[in-house]
């Protein structure tokens, strides 16, 4: 029997073939395509659209200013002769335009207070900074920025203080307490150069110790004794030996 079908048509290569400009095809008639969509009137026609980050920007008038895609103001930082951010600036909800973070910068860093808000304005964190004082190094894309220095405070929404501290060059430093919503304590300790040194303790919502822990000078954990919600002994952890526990 002669078979009726085309060696190459009905070859894996072809069928591939065909899928792939079937999909461009459909891309390019019925994909999304930002060129075509109408800038919106608040964006000034000199801004240029970001594709990563969709957003328009545009330097002017001693200012970096950036516009999301709704065309609603996001970012506004003045900047110096060389291009680097250096005034009080701020970045803003790109839905309904209130502040989310504000502070200075001073060639190119932020420099003492700044505040950083939930959505609906509601103070979340107030982090000092020092510009040009580093003693932790970042090497790769982090939150942290590595010139955190001074007090440090984080809020729950209602505005109770959730955590406080204290940083040196980008390090954690000093006395550290972490609160539960109502206010009881739920950790605390010290810090010296980011790491965990003396005696920390640790607390159940109740307010009853759930944890205690011995670190040396060197941040090394020495010992770790753990309760249970009633108060009595849990475990007993030291180093180089085998845990007790009740």
């Amino acid at each position: 029997m002669t078979s009726t079908s085309t060696p190459i048509k009905d070859s894996p290569v072809w069928i591939f073939i065909s899928l792939l400009l079937i999909i461009f095809l459909g891309g390019y008639l019925f994909g999304p395509c930002k060129g075509s969509t109408e800038r919106p009137n608040t964006v000034p026609k000199d801004a240029s659209f970001d594709k990563k980050t969709n957003h328009y920007q545009m330097i002017g008038e001693g200012y970096f200013r950036e516009w999301y895609e709704n065309g609603n103001l996001v970012a506004i930082v003045p900047i110096d002769a060389l291009g680097r951010p250096d005034g009080i600036g701020k970045k803003l909800n790109y839905f309904d335009g209130t502040t989310i973070m504000e502070g200075k910068m001073v060639n190119g860093e932020r420099d003492g207070l700044w505040k950083f808000y939930f959505s609906d304005g509601k103070m979340y964190i107030e982090q000092n900074y020092k510009a040009g004082y580093r003693k932790k190094q970042l090497w790769i894309q982090s939150a942290e920025i590595g010139n955190e220095n001074g007090a440090y405070f984080r809020y729950y929404r209602n505005g109770r203080l959730n955590e406080k501290g204290f940083f040196d060059g980008g390090l954690r430093t000093g006395d550290w307490v972490r609160y539960y919503p109502d206010t009881k304590v739920e950790a605390k300790g010290s810090y010296s150069e980011d790491k965990k040194i003396g005696e920390w303790f640790y607390y159940y919502p109740t307010g009853v110790k759930e944890a205690s822990e011995l670190y040396s000078e060197s941040g090394e954990l020495v010992s770790r004794n753990t309760y249970y919600p009633n108060g009595s002994p849990w475990c007993i952890v030291k180093q180089n030996k085998t845990p007790e526990c009740n």
